[in-house]
């Protein structure tokens, strides 16, 4: 579970936001879809996820709570989930982040506080 590979202790929430994603070897921003969130890291829709250890730069804009600016974190991605190991619903990869601040912590749980939890597929 990724919850306990990557040692979040979060509650994670079902979001639909739009990510870009910035990495060492493609430095043109690459648009994700986030299903699960929390202010210790995020889940990613692709049916190309990257290699766990990657590390990366996740934009994320949304679209209520953080009116100034995007939230912009580096993260690592802590589990790859591809099209061979799984039905296409489950492809993607989770990332943790590595340098939010408290403020945005708070800021994101706030958001996310009411929206809810996740589901197990």
């Amino acid at each position: 579970m990724f919850e306990q590979s990557c040692g979040r202790n979060k509650m994670r929430r079902s979001v639909e936001i739009p990510c870009d994603i910035v990495t060492r070897h493609i430095d043109k921003p690459l648009l994700y879809w986030a299903t699960d969130l929390s202010s210790d890291g995020v889940w990613l829709e692709t049916r190309f996820p990257m290699q766990t250890g990657e590390n990366l730069v996740v934009c994320i804009k949304p679209p209520v709570w953080w009116p100034s600016r995007e939230l912009m974190l580096f993260a690592e991605v802590v589990r790859s989930s591809s099209v061979v190991a799984r039905s296409e619903q489950e492809c993607g990869m989770g990332l943790v982040f590595t340098d939010i601040t408290r403020h945005e912590q708070r800021a994101l749980d706030g958001w996310l506080r009411g929206r809810p939890p996740r589901l197990p597929r």
